[in-house]
């Protein structure tokens, strides 16, 4: 209950801010607006039921926030409407003696986005990226001795799982030079998927979604 009220209350603040900013928009001459590169960030999950059942089985939690990285692109109109794409992920991992735990997420998707004001050398604009990605937890429980070791004692187990995913964003611009900005995302991760899988097979377990605050 706590974790949905906290998505629906960073939710509220993102659309508020957005409409703050949509106050200050005023119209000028359109200028198109092309580029892309390299992107970096951070994404704020809550891992505490995943590192409660970890901790129980002789694991150390896992920290958050994950640290991202990829790219993107975008083309469009300065004052008007934008269109692209961007791809990126992140890792998180934790070790306790020969016990190491590792979640990886890795993300694409289609973005677009509306201008709410703009200047010359600054820009603020709505976004939404839809897409898809996938999770990947990885449990190596000890150090094999040998070849002949790992394969008659099991060392690791690997699980995996799919979503969908919605991020609206808040963005903000800085135009360096001609050819050089610096852009700023604030937006929320919305998930939608299925449970763990182990070879195909479904396993139930935290988290349930990977609902999270986005910095990038």
């Amino acid at each position: 209950m706590l974790a949905k009220i906290g998505v629906e209350v960073a939710a509220m603040r993102i659309l508020f801010l957005a409409l703050c900013v949509a106050f200050l928009a005023f119209g000028e001459e359109p200028m198109a607006l092309g580029g892309g590169g390299f992107m970096a960030g951070l994404l704020f999950l809550d891992l505490s039921e995943l590192n409660t059942y970890l901790v129980q089985n002789g694991f150390a939690g896992l920290p958050s926030p994950l640290v991202l990285s990829g790219g993107g692109g975008m083309g469009g109109l300065l004052g008007g409407s934008r269109v692209g794409g961007a791809g990126f992920g992140g890792e998180t991992q934790s070790v306790l003696n020969e016990k190491r735990v590792s979640l990886s997420l890795g993300v694409g998707g289609f973005s677009t986005e509306q201008a709410l004001f703009s200047r010359k050398t600054l820009a603020f604009a709505l976004g939404f990226m839809i897409g898809g990605g996938d999770a990947e937890l990885l449990l190596v429980f000890r150090e094999p001795s040998s070849f002949e070791d790992a394969l008659t004692s099991p060392v690791c187990t690997r699980l995996r799982r799919g979503f969908f995913l919605l991020v609206p964003y808040l963005s903000a611009e800085v135009f360096l030079l001609d050819w050089a900005f610096l852009k700023v995302n604030v937006g929320f991760f919305f998930t939608l998927g299925g449970p763990w899988e182990a070879d195909g097979v479904s396993v139930s377990g935290p988290p349930a979604s990977f609902h999270a605050p986005l910095l990038q």
